[in-house]
């Protein structure tokens, strides 16, 4: 599953959104309907980074930083529909080896940032992946199993999620499904369960519940869609969806897969919206 690609020439670049529903605290919203609010997702997600230290815009950086920034952005429109509310692009730090990829990070920043605003009903995230860059996770996967094994295990709470791989051609995606399925199992721990999705289940339904279009086009440019699974978790949150996704991006890599992957992970919500079945620019 090897792209034969030479890694040292792919891009570290990792995108990161957040999509679902945001209602702005009463005194943020008036602020910004009136455009009188000084602060934009950029700006937020910068201030919330540089606290956690995983970033700098102080000349050199701090020893160890995780990324630098790219871009980042998010529709905060306030009628109720589903929106990417928050994004980021992020350049991986390549320098850190051994480390795995920042999404759990990520993650964490964009929710702080949306809780700092207001409160939002999560119902999907994406991540473009940069897989050549991502170690063997399956040690720290086990303990992350264990933290969320520790939800309330009543099959009344348990949510259906839909998760997607995307790719270029190199993977060959589709023809490994079964092998991807079988991986991402193993990395679940018996926390989560993983099955393939209906065959006769169309692209889009894997996009349920993210607003389109997606961010990062330009990086996901001639990808197409993989195989789609359906995972049943004890919760939904954005924790898990970044657990969910940690565990294909460790499938994939344990494949040989180098090339950029898009992993899709929703709470099979459908969206109000029309838009193309595949990503589009940002």
């Amino acid at each position: 599953m090897s792209d034969n690609a030479d890694v040292d020439e792919q891009a570290p670049t990792m995108i990161l959104g957040v999509h679902g529903v945001l209602d702005l605290a009463p005194s943020i919203r008036r602020a910004h309907e009136d455009h009188s609010f000084e602060e934009d997702t950029y700006s937020l997600v910068v201030k919330r980074t540089v606290a956690y230290g995983l970033s700098s815009f102080h000349a050199g950086g701090p020893e160890g930083e995780r990324w630098g920034h790219n871009d980042a952005g998010g529709d905060w429109t306030q009628d109720g529909r589903i929106r990417q509310l928050a994004w980021l692009q992020v350049a991986v730090t390549e320098q850190l080896r051994g480390q795995r990829l920042p999404v759990q990070p990520a993650a964490t920043v964009l929710r702080d940032v949306l809780t700092r605003l207001g409160s939002f009903r999560l119902t999907g995230l994406h991540t473009l992946a940069p897989l050549h860059l991502a170690p063997d996770g399956r040690a720290d996967l086990v303990d992350a199993a264990a933290w969320f094994a520790l939800a309330d295990p009543d099959p009344g709470a348990s949510v259906d999620l839909t998760v997607s791989v995307w790719a270029t051609e190199p993977a060959a995606l589709p023809a490994h499904a079964s092998d991807i399925l079988t991986a991402a199992q193993e990395r679940t721990y018996d926390a989560m369960t993983i099955r393939p999705a209906p065959p006769d289940s169309p692209p889009t339904t894997a996009l349920d519940g993210l607003a389109l279009p997606l961010a990062g086009e330009v990086q996901t440019e001639g990808m197409r869609p993989g195989p789609a699974f359906r995972c049943r978790v004890r919760e939904w949150s954005l924790d898990v969806a970044t657990w969910t996704t940690e565990i294909f991006v460790d499938a994939l890599r344990s494949m040989g897969t180098t090339v950029a992957a898009l992993i899709t992970v929703s709470a099979r919500e459908r969206t109000q919206q029309k838009g193309p079945a595949q990503p589009t620019k940002r």
